[in-house]
């Protein structure tokens, strides 16, 4: 099945010991010798950050001598992008090369069969118009009882461990100018929030400039154009940037702890309503957070009243 191995694209900043653990999970995947490597290490977005940073391209040199992949390519900034600058021009520069792409933080562990499960649906979806992402990561510890197959459907995008291709990733619009018509559509505001109602809440703080998100806008663009992203029934990756190192994670609880592989059969999916209440529920947090984001939903003018 496997015509062409995508390339794998790590993001990095200024977690080294995170970064080497990342690293090494990957090199520990099957396929991970004939995989192609890139790295794109920001640069210091405060001067106090310079030595984690410089720390961190150490650990990319040492790397870069130790052949355990096809090829290790490193992408250092010299000056800090930010996440989602580096994500978006990473990925699209490596797309314009491979046409295919999985991409990875410097915060995640993988299941060995990683890479061969994240080659096996890009390969397999990419000729899917209703398939948009693939993700290595599922939130759900028990599927309900109406999944049984080994990948499921959804219209939340995930960012722990994901893949995606050419076709999507150029059509993106990263303005996020359709949040506009979320805005004047209460319907359409809801069937966002589907699959967890933490969605339109972080685009609105997103449009207000509160967040810096690549994955919401992401989101957004998939949304929009009805592309689906396929998650696997047995969870693949595991986040361990909830510690408060990280930018952007801060300190939580990952979704699903629980990394394993497992045999898998890929096949054309639909929606599962089951499915889709379960990350609704999982993703929409606890009653007073729930509660505040269908106010917004119902009534988005509100939004500046509550100041969240």
């Amino acid at each position: 099945m496997r015509n062409t191995l995508a390339p794998v694209v790590v993001f990095a900043y200024n977690r080294p010991v995170h970064l080497q653990r990342t690293l090494d999970a990957l090199a520990a995947c099957r396929l991970a010798d004939q995989s192609i490597v890139h790295v794109f290490a920001d640069g210091p977005r405060k001067p106090e950050a310079a030595d984690a940073v410089a720390a961190v391209r150490d650990v990319l040199a040492r790397e870069a001598n130790a052949p355990r992949f096809a090829a290790f390519h490193i992408h250092a900034s010299p000056v800090n992008l930010g996440l989602a600058n580096s994500i978006i021009g990473g990925v699209g520069q490596v797309l314009v090369e491979r046409g295919r792409v999985i991409v990875l933080e410097d915060d995640l562990l993988l299941s060995a069969d990683f890479l061969e499960f994240m080659n096996d649906c890009l390969e397999f979806y990419e000729g899917d118009a209703g398939i948009g992402a693939i993700s290595g990561f599922s939130p759900l510890n028990v599927l309900p009882a109406s999944c049984s197959d080994d990948v499921y459907l959804t219209f939340r995008n995930c960012s722990h461990g994901w893949g995606t291709w050419s076709r999507v990733w150029k059509s993106v619009d990263w303005t996020a100018s359709g949040a506009a018509r979320l805005a004047s559509d209460h319907g359409l505001r809801r069937a966002f929030n589907r699959e967890g109602n933490d969605r339109y809440d972080r685009l609105r703080r997103q449009l207000a400039g509160r967040i810096d998100s690549w994955s919401i806008r992401f989101g957004l663009s998939l949304f929009l154009s009805q592309l689906a992203t396929v998650y696997p029934a047995v969870n693949r990756v595991r986040n361990i940037g909830f510690d408060g190192s990280g930018v952007h994670c801060g300190t939580d609880v990952s979704k699903n702890d629980v990394m394993s592989e497992a045999a898998y059969q890929l096949k054309s999916l639909r929606l599962n309503p089951d499915v889709q209440e379960a990350f609704h529920a999982i993703y929409s947090g606890s009653f007073r957070g729930r509660l505040s984001r269908e106010i917004l939903v119902l009534w988005p003018r509100l939004a500046g009243w509550l100041g969240r």
